[in-house]
């Protein structure tokens, strides 16, 4: 009976201190030099070379507006041309014999002339055009930014996701451990079963084997970020529980979300602009039906021009209107005209079917917030029950509960503290898609998350 109480005066050891100290060992406070959310966050926004590809995409598309502008204005060109010249005349003399002459002589021609459009109906469209495709330019870059923060943000989470699971692993192969050893004692010395040591034995080398796994999936998370921030990932300031502000959206009506999600969306905003291009479209293919007038100003000096005008000189000035008016094309312009309202329903379709896709996802997210913050305060009160269910089936042992009870209450204590350590990223994640499908995820927000992290000690 003394072997027996020393061995129960001894296994409880192996339970929530020694569970906790592990974790805190493994989950420490950030080291000095730890990366947060902010600084991913800026890092990313000069590194990712996703975001940096759309920045230029989206400075050469600005480009369009002053290219259409162009057309409008007045375009000034000069010609310049010099050249020299050999005549050979052959005729016939007064009195009918044969007379050759020939002639050497530098012929020039120098002019300069000015063409302003009066009415150009396909330019006009092609300008309005123009400025329809910056805008869903600038759009998709304030989509591409939001993008960018979800991504980061989700591959920031994951790689805390990764090491909260790699420590738990841990404490538990550190529980499994002690058991294994405390069986192992026990059936030595006759207090014990072989089952006891088999369970714990076969629980101990699972968990070397979800090590590993676990192990991996911490430097791919790890080198997942690295990706997106171009520098190396050691360690992430992690989050701090009691930091974590669990409040619901606001506003609290979804609808309301979804009408703004409607409005600002930056990728919904990029379509309503391309449609309206696509109505552009339809304007330049109607403009083939419609007269086009220039103003033309020349004025031009010749010398020598052909070999009639030898050491002669003209210096000619021409104003007028140039018309030029459509008067059939083979049925071309109206089978572009055909072909733009296609365009124009096609893109109407993709932009209505895409609303409705983005009003589920706002609902999505919204719901995520909400049953998240729920799911997060029941799992904080399981891990209080699970904790304390460990603790009563180790001061229970081995008059009441058996070694394999105590096994079984720590593997429910791992997977709650998991789950609630899910749970917990899940619902910061939500925040932020829920921000980036309103595009409002901008560093005040960014800021507002990195607050629930651990500050790096200095």
């Amino acid at each position: 009976m003394s072997a027996i109480r020393k061995l129960t005066r001894f296994t409880p050891a192996s339970g929530l201190s020694r569970l906790a100290a592990t974790l805190s060992l493994v989950l420490a406070a950030a080291p000095a030099g730890a990366l947060d959310l902010m600084q991913a966050y800026e890092r990313a926004l000069s590194q990712d070379a996703a975001f940096q590809a759309a920045r230029a995409d989206t400075e050469a598309r600005r480009e369009a507006v002053p290219q259409a502008r162009a057309q409008l204005m007045p375009n000034i060109s000069s010609n310049l041309s010099r050249s020299k010249a050999e005549t050979d005349q052959r005729s016939i003399n007064v009195l009918g014999n044969p007379v050759k002459q020939s002639y050497d002589y530098f012929s020039s021609n120098y002019g300069i002339s000015l063409r302003q459009p009066l009415f150009r109906k396909y330019n006009f469209a092609l300008y309005r055009q123009a400025k329809s495709d910056v805008e869903s330019a600038e759009a998709n870059l304030d989509k591409s930014q939001q993008d960018l923060v979800v991504r980061m943000a989700g591959a920031y989470f994951e790689v805390l996701m990764a090491k909260a699971q790699y420590a738990l692993i841990l404490a538990q192969k550190d529980a499994y451990g002690f058991q294994l050893e405390a069986a192992k004692q026990s059936f030595v010395k006759g207090q014990g079963t072989i089952i006891d040591v088999d369970d714990a034995q076969a629980r101990y080398d699972m968990t070397i084997a979800q090590e590993l796994e676990a192990r991996q999936n911490l430097s791919y998370t790890r080198r997942a970020l690295q990706v997106i921030v171009n520098e190396p990932v050691e360690t992430l300031a992690d989050l701090v529980p009691a930091r974590l502000d669990l409040t619901p959206p606001f506003p609290n009506e979804v609808e309301e979300w979804i009408s703004r999600a409607e409005e600002t969306n930056p990728e919904l905003r990029a379509m309503r602009a391309n449609i309206e291009s696509a109505n552009q479209e339809l304007a330049k293919a109607r403009a083939g039906h419609y007269p086009t007038a220039d103003l033309v100003i020349q004025r031009s000096m010749s010398e020598s021009e052909n070999n009639v005008s030898i050491n002669s000189r003209f210096l000619t000035s021409q104003a007028g209107v140039q018309v030029s008016i459509p008067l059939f094309a083979g049925g071309y312009v109206s089978s572009q005209m055909r072909q733009a309202r296609a365009n124009i329903e096609k893109i109407e379709q993709l932009y209505e079917g895409r609303r409705r896709e983005i009003s589920l996802q706002v609902r999505k997210e919204y719901q995520n917030i909400t049953e998240g913050i729920a799911k997060i305060e029941a799992l904080k009160q399981a891990e209080r029950s699970a904790e304390r269910a460990l603790d009563s089936n180790q001061k229970g042992f081995p008059a009441a509960r058996s070694r394999v009870d105590i096994l079984n209450a720590q593997q429910r204590l791992i997977n709650t503290k998991r789950d609630l350590a899910e749970t917990r990223l899940k619902y910061i994640l939500a925040r932020v898609r829920l921000q980036g499908l309103v595009s409002s995820l901008n560093e005040t927000e960014i800021q507002t998350i990195n607050a629930w992290l651990e500050t790096p000690r200095g």
